[in-house]
């Protein structure tokens, strides 16, 4: 007798869909500013770390983990989604708020060490 896998929920498959795009676009903007930093490239977001008033190894940490989670996410996601996978499409989904956790917190930061009182 075989076992069927559990199908995905429409909540599940919609919110799966929304999320794809908005993680694939933190993966490249924050991909590239993390790159533009390394590479000390003369753009805005090479030197978005001096706005900040932080240094530039600090900047290039988070923005990799922040494009590294997004990668992750995007490509679990349309795993799950093609595949049907309720399993991956949920812990995707709770990556999701973790990632979310991290960008609020770290752009809190960010903005508290522009204005000094950090």
């Amino acid at each position: 007798m075989q076992t069927m896998k559990p199908a995905l929920k429409p909540f599940q498959k919609s919110l799966s869909l929304i999320i794809i795009p908005v993680s694939f676009v933190l993966f490249y903007i924050y991909g590239w500013t993390f790159i533009s930093t390394l590479l000390k490239l003369n753009n805005f977001y090479g030197n978005l770390y001096n706005y900040y008033h932080v240094s530039a190894l600090s900047f290039s940490i988070y923005n990799l983990l922040v494009a590294f989670i997004a990668g992750i996410l995007t490509v679990r996601l349309v795993k799950g989604v093609l595949n049907k996978r309720q399993k991956y499409v949920k812990q995707s989904l709770w990556i999701f708020l973790a990632l979310a956790a991290i960008l609020v917190s770290g752009e809190i930061i960010l903005h508290l060490s522009l204005e000094g009182r950090l």
